[in-house]
């Protein structure tokens, strides 16, 4: 991995980040929900939430890294 991050990425901006690529994400995933009806919209709903919790998961996951230095160490200018 990087032993640096970019200077504009901190922890809150990589959190943000990870937010409007979750909601992104979460657009896309679920329009077959809206465009099922019955218990394949169910399963469809069941699939996609799934995939979001498991992304929520993994983002969260990297964001905590980031913020313990785990991942990346700081920035180039500090």
């Amino acid at each position: 991995m990087f032993s640096y991050l970019p200077f504009l990425i901190s922890t809150n901006s990589f959190g943000i980040i990870a937010v409007l690529i979750w909601v992104a994400s979460s657009v896309i995933v679920t329009i077959p929900v809206f465009a099922a009806r019955g218990g394949t919209q169910i399963a469809w709903g069941a699939a996609a939430g799934f995939i979001l919790l498991a992304e929520a998961v993994g983002l969260i996951v990297l964001v905590i890294l980031v913020n313990n230095g785990t991942i990346w160490q700081g920035s180039l200018l500090f």
